[in-house]
């Protein structure tokens, strides 16, 4: 048999190019101007006079408590007969920073540690109370056995508490505690 001839390959369909976008025109802003003078007529807006609410304190109940002092006395009274305890806080720049008595010991080094030659840094955070104590320690940073000896002895120390606005206050407080081998 003859061979049968193949139809012609088809080109394929013209492909439209699109068009690019019309290019939008840039405006440039106008240049800024400062005021020549101070209005002296309030703006529409500032004819309502709107008053903000009041904020309340972190943990407020925003209700009056009976026979309390609005701004409260200031000598401490109301934590007194309350039966709790004030709150440690954040040392402000105002207040006087707690300090060491002498008699605080310095930690003990720990023998396995330095028979193998080795050193640490321990970190912990805790709160020097109104009467001096440490307490609510926490390690940050630091690994065993420095850990331990660390927590041991500065649950011991004592310090002359932070003043605050002439007011012994619970502060919390970071303690570096180094074990370093001397050479």
């Amino acid at each position: 048999p003859p061979p049968v001839a193949k139809p012609p390959p088809r080109a394929a369909p013209p492909v439209a190019k699109a068009a690019p976008p019309p290019a939008v025109p840039t405006v440039a802003p106008a240049p800024l101007k400062a005021p020549d003078a101070v209005p002296l007529d309030k703006p529409p807006e500032a004819e309502k006079e709107v008053v903000a609410a009041a904020p309340m304190a972190v943990g407020g109940t925003g209700t009056l408590v009976p026979g309390g002092v609005v701004g409260g006395t200031g000598s401490g009274e109301g934590m007194a007969i309350g039966g709790g305890r004030a709150q440690p806080i954040n040392l402000p720049e105002t207040g006087t920073p707690p300090e060491p008595l002498s008699a605080n010991l310095i930690p003990e080094y720990p023998s396995d540690a330095r028979s193998k030659g080795l050193e640490g840094l321990v970190i912990l955070k805790g709160v020097v109370e109104v009467d001096g104590r440490v307490t609510g320690l926490k390690v940050m940073r630091g690994d065993e056995p420095f850990a331990s000896a660390a927590l041991a002895a500065v649950r011991t120390w004592r310090f002359k508490p932070a003043v605050v606005s002439g007011q012994p206050t619970a502060v919390f407080r970071i303690f570096k505690v180094p074990f370093r081998l001397k050479s």
